[in-house]
């Protein structure tokens, strides 16, 4: 009642979209749900169902994080086949043979085992090291320079403060990139990508973010594993209240 921007308003156990529709429509009025004018959710159907049918007269807009996380999990898909291949090609080698070691002193397989973290980086907050494994990695394997490249530009795009139909002209340009690398990993990509091209870009009407209930969300989280899980449901919340409201 006395929350202003950023309150958490409610949290409701589950993500069953039939429940969470009876309750948010059983405690809020229609005149109230009608002025939410603009929802935040992930790529989840339930959540974009329920955002729809309960706020009916917002804008429901995918969080730029999630969407930005599905390309970079098919650019990783890509990292970890071509270990997976690595591994393969080690275990059917002559053992009497060395592996092969670059000029940083490692192996391509640990190279690509620790470039995990690397590849979702702006490359201006790499490290030294992380730079210079980076570019062993880009100059033997060019479809893992390109896929980055193609991440680093799409949060580019959505760093940008342009209207939705600018931002759509930019997204088709980016979704002809990612064809072109010709790659299978990035096919469910580009089919999220335009199943939800309305809500993606809608984020460039306000740029909202739920990036403060992820932040309380990672508290609570962090709160659970210091308590070392959860006897009394109502007990926890209570403390969480007391905590955090």
């Amino acid at each position: 009642m006395y929350g202003g921007q950023g309150t958490l308003a409610a949290a409701i156990p589950g993500t069953k979209s039939d429940e969470i529709i009876s309750i948010l429509i059983g405690e809020t009025g229609k005149s109230l749900r009608r002025k939410v004018k603009e929802v935040t959710c992930d790529l989840s159907p339930s959540m974009m169902l329920i955002a729809g049918e309960v706020f009916y007269n917002a804008n429901v807009v995918n969080d730029r994080f999630h969407v930005q996380q599905v390309y970079n999990e098919a650019v990783d898909e890509i990292r970890v086949d071509i270990r997976r291949q690595l591994i393969a090609e080690d275990n059917a080698r002559d053992k009497s043979e060395p592996p092969v070691t670059y000029s940083n002193g490692e192996t391509m397989r640990q190279i690509l085992a620790r470039s995990n973290h690397t590849m979702m980086m702006a490359q201006n907050k790499w490290t030294d090291l992380q730079r210079h494994r980076a570019n062993i990695l880009f100059r033997h394997y060019p479809i893992l320079k390109a896929a980055y490249r193609l991440a680093m530009e799409l949060r580019r795009i959505f760093n940008m403060k342009i209207s939705p139909t600018k931002a759509m002209g930019r997204m088709n340009d980016w979704y002809e990139k990612v064809m072109s690398l010709g790659n299978n990993n990035f096919r469910s990509v580009i089919k999220t990508f335009k199943n939800h091209a309305p809500t993606i870009l809608n984020y460039f009407r306000r740029r909202a973010t739920n990036a403060s209930a992820e932040a309380f969300n990672s508290k609570v989280k962090i709160f659970r594993s210091q308590m070392r899980g959860v006897r009394d449901r109502d007990f926890f919340i209570f403390r969480l209240v007391k905590l955090y409201a």
